[in-house]
């Protein structure tokens, strides 16, 4: 079958490898659509660290099982499916205290296993999710990062009519962007570096846009604020720069929940974060988030159908996430469909 697979840095070739078998507990999915995710795009490039070649990364996918294994009772070839890729042990402490995202034994499909970059791919079958028969699979393909958005969101102590402050006008903060509306957020002020990506949050229902190349993001914040800042930001980056952005738009007692994870060590000032006692939430991935993600695109509270804006076949994968990487390709969510 084929698959492309993670050989080094900017090394993601399309190979013919041999098809995964099924475990006694596992299903062999044939993946239908794959999102690149911006964590796929930063592995890819070498920046995080987090996955080891030779691997077929994608953790964000939906297919169709053609094959069981034989201690699978609840599937049946031919089901339709959208996979939770967050393993967990069940048993350590996160795990029984109702929160596996925490799971002192986590691997994530596409992290630690071979993922949906591919004809197919083997699924432990307790990862299943079935997918109702009206959502598409480009839908099924965004559910993983609506769910992480969720979480975020879930984890930022959002008020009604706050203001908040999203950092990042990518995949997950576009989507955080909807959900803090969800939430009751009187005022979200998006910010980035993209003309094309901040024109897609103002379509969302950002109040305002801010490109930090050609605006002062913090003095905006505070002529929106009163001159105190936002009671709520959410960084959706992950970089030292755009950390520094988010203590500077926060208010003082202020929330910062910090969701980017694109480089593994940051420089930030620990002083302002001490003097003006400003809470830092760190968030992971999703626990009971990735159901409500799926029926939310299901009973069609979310739309995510405008963030989707390239659906293209696998053989054009290596290409697509290089120029992804490279940031010649704009594009917010790019869909690969075997």
């Amino acid at each position: 079958m084929r698959a492309l697979v993670y050989e080094g840095e900017w090394q993601m070739p399309l190979r013919e490898v041999k098809p995964p078998v099924p475990g006694d507990n596992d299903v062999i999915v044939q993946v239908k659509a794959a999102g690149i995710c911006g964590s796929d795009v930063h592995g890819y490039a070498g920046i995080t660290g987090r996955r080891t070649p030779p691997i077929v990364m994608g953790h964000e996918f939906g297919g169709v099982i053609s094959e069981i294994g034989a201690r699978v009772a609840d599937y049946a070839p031919g089901d339709r499916v959208v996979i939770q890729p967050l393993w967990t042990c069940g048993k350590c402490e996160s795990c029984t205290s109702g929160v596996p995202s925490l799971c002192l034994n986590r691997s994530g499909i596409g992290i630690n296993t071979d993922g949906a970059f591919a004809d197919a791919v083997r699924v432990p079958h307790q990862l299943l999710r079935r997918l109702p028969a009206e959502m598409t699979w480009e839908q099924a393909a965004m559910i993983e990062p609506l769910a992480v958005a969720m979480r975020a969101v879930n984890r930022s102590p959002i008020k009604l009519m706050d203001t908040v402050v999203i950092v990042g006008a990518g995949t997950i903060g576009l989507l955080a962007l909807t959900m803090a509306k969800l939430k009751g957020a009187g005022q979200v002020i998006i910010s980035d570096l993209s003309t094309h990506r901040l024109e897609l949050a103002k379509q969302l229902g950002a109040d305002m846009a801010v490109n930090v190349k050609e605006q002062d993001v913090v003095q905006i914040v505070r002529a929106q604020t009163d001159g105190v800042g936002a009671s709520i930001v959410i960084e959706a980056v992950g970089a030292s720069a755009t950390v520094r952005q988010a203590l500077s738009v926060v208010r003082s007692g202020g929330h910062i929940t910090w969701i980017g994870n694109s480089q593994p060590e940051v420089a930030l000032n620990m002083q302002t974060i001490v003097t003006r006692e400003i809470t830092v939430t760190g968030t992971y991935c999703y626990n009971d988030e990735f159901e409500r993600a799926l029926q939310a695109i299901h009973t069609q509270r979310v739309n995510v159908a405008p963030l989707i804006e390239r659906v293209a076949p696998l053989e054009e994968g290596p290409q697509l996430i290089h120029d992804l990487a490279k940031g010649t390709l704009e594009a917010v969510k790019v869909i690969l469909v075997p």
